[in-house]
């Protein structure tokens, strides 16, 4: 059987028995039996038809829920909680800040491995000051100071770099980075279930990038450290659970 690309609930690849709910990314855990269990136990000889729930929506004036499954019976429809207008759960905030910090601890030390070279300077002049104040001496702390300034540019845009590519590679390769599959989210578009492009990647990274370069500003330094926290504090009160970055690039975050 050919996968199926929207969400909804299909035959299960693994089971012929019963039904699984498809994301529109990834097979979920949800499973339901083909068939309704009461339908065998009926005595006129066969279940009742159920109506097509769209049909019956019609005829009381209002829609099919997003998410029925094909034959429409209760049991099958998507997951409870908040959803995409397709049906597609929506992530928790609290997934997604355990899986950025998971994300930023493994940027960072990679950030900091490729950073070593030009923070030598700077280890050493700090060496040089920490031992001046053992003896109990007043060391001059300029050399120390122009070795940190020195150091912040190529540190700021290693690690700029570093989180760039891990984001969007990983995003593009498979729709999660390593600490949003640890929590089971997915990125997706926001209007439809899919893969997001290299573009969009990129585009989600945009207030990032623009918040890593205004500390190097210290007239911006202000501005992107408020950009830093209003970012992510935005899905806690935005309708689709969406952050500043995903509305610039019109994706949503669901559970896989």
């Amino acid at each position: 059987m050919s996968e199926p690309t929207t969400p909804g609930w299909y035959p299960d690849p693994e089971d012929a028995d019963q039904l699984r709910y498809f994301d529109g990314i990834v097979w979920t855990a949800h499973r339901t039996p083909l068939r309704s269990p009461t339908a065998g136990a009926s005595t006129i000889g066969r279940a009742p038809e159920v109506p097509d729930p769209a049909v019956s929506a019609r005829a009381h004036g209002g829609t099919a829920q997003p998410g029925a499954g094909p034959a429409g019976y209760p049991w099958q429809q998507a997951p409870a909680g908040a959803t995409t207008d397709d049906g597609a759960p929506l992530a928790e905030w609290w997934r997604r800040l355990l899986g950025r910090l998971v994300d930023l601890f493994l940027t960072n030390i990679v950030a900091g491995l490729l950073s070593l070279p030009f923070l030598t300077d700077y280890l050493e002049a700090f060496e040089g000051y920490l031992q001046a104040v053992l003896r109990g001496e007043s060391p001059d702390v300029t050399p120390l100071q122009n070795a940190l300034e020195g150091a912040v540019l190529p540190v700021t845009l290693i690690g700029l770099a570093v989180s760039l590519l891990y984001e969007t590679a990983f995003l593009v390769w498979r729709a999660a980075t390593p600490g949003k599959m640890l929590l089971g989210t997915v990125v997706r578009p926001a209007d439809a279930p899919g893969r997001i492009s290299w573009g969009v990647a990129m585009r989600r990274q945009a207030i990032r990038v623009l918040t890593g370069l205004s500390a190097l500003n210290p007239v911006l330094n202000l501005l992107g450290r408020v950009l830093w926290v209003v970012d992510p504090a935005w899905l806690l009160y935005d309708p689709k659970r969406q952050t500043l970055h995903d509305k610039v690039a019109e994706t949503v975050v669901v559970r896989r």
